[in-house]
């Protein structure tokens, strides 16, 4: 027969519904969530565990209810049930599967219980192991959650600890291999240089407009200075100052100077009221 969870052959634990053709092998039946009864050998689906209210041992050993029944879980050892919502634990598949109340937990290499205060959980799977039973053995219990040998998968490379060395250090709640922390770690060193100047063109960006603001109203006198070869009249900021015999300047430089303001053109203003870096490059060679 075909399991119903697993879909592979050799189920034997059928479904004690009505008309219910599902059938489970035994620890498939625990992960799928069914209902199980060490007391009447009963087995009910999932689709049919609202039927276990009237059996007796449909109760929450924390509790006292039956609650919600889909979120019972049952214990290989002693068949007792358990609230996962009562026990702080989040129900899965994994954890389902051959799972042990705390009074039934064992280690699962030496098979004894005690020595609870050096006993290892797996958060995936719930399973105990000893500290001085593991391969290497661990000094104390780790601050963090810590995955059995059998639930650790390298999130980067997919290997699993078989494929690994047995001294292999695990990171990031043992989510990623040795080698893959230390991989990250060399991209990190030698990302962070050139993630480190990234700010500074947008700075930079900002900036230039600012810079170009203040020669953007002065600019063409500038440009308009070397046409009229007046270079010389501008830091002084007076034509008077100039010297009185240099006639060898071109013809336009003393007649700002010379010029009385009543024969200057009508259409320009008086020189007194042109800027002084615009009067001279307007005056005609």
């Amino acid at each position: 027969q075909k399991c119903e969870h697993c879909r592979r052959m050799g189920a034997t634990i059928p479904c004690r519904a009505a008309g219910c053709p599902r059938l489970y092998h035994f620890p498939c039946a625990a992960a799928a969530g069914c209902f199980q009864s060490m007391k009447t050998l009963r087995l009910l689906c999932p689709q049919h565990a609202a039927e276990a209210v009237q059996t007796e041992d449909a109760r929450c050993s924390v509790c006292d209810g039956p609650g919600d029944l889909r979120d019972l879980v049952f214990c290989t050892s002693c068949g007792q049930h358990y609230h996962g919502a009562c026990l702080d634990i989040a129900l899965t598949p994994r954890k389902r599967s051959g799972w042990q109340c705390p009074e039934c937990k064992v280690c699962q290499t030496c098979r004894q219980p005690g020595e609870d205060s050096m006993m290892l959980v797996c958060e995936a799977c719930d399973k105990g192991y000893h500290t001085f039973c593991m391969e290497p053995a661990i000094e104390g219990l780790p601050t963090d959650s810590w995955k059995c040998k059998n639930c650790r998968v390298c999130s980067d490379c997919g290997r699993r600890p078989a494929g690994l060395d047995p001294g292999c250090q695990w990171d990031r709640s043992y989510s990623v291999c040795e080698g893959c922390q230390q991989r990250r770690a060399t991209e990190d060193a030698h990302g962070a240089p050139a993630h480190a100047p990234q700010p500074d063109p947008p700075a930079q960006m900002l900036a230039s407009p600012d810079r170009s603001e203040p020669p953007d109203v002065p600019v063409p006198p500038p440009q308009l200075e070397p046409a009229g070869g007046d270079e010389k009249l501008q830091p002084g900021g007076d034509p008077e100052e100039a010297p009185p015999g240099d006639g060898g300047s071109p013809p336009g430089e003393p007649a700002p100077a010379e010029v009385p303001p009543n024969e200057l053109p009508l259409d320009k203003p008086p020189p007194d009221e042109l800027p002084p870096d615009v009067q001279p490059p307007e005056e005609p060679p």
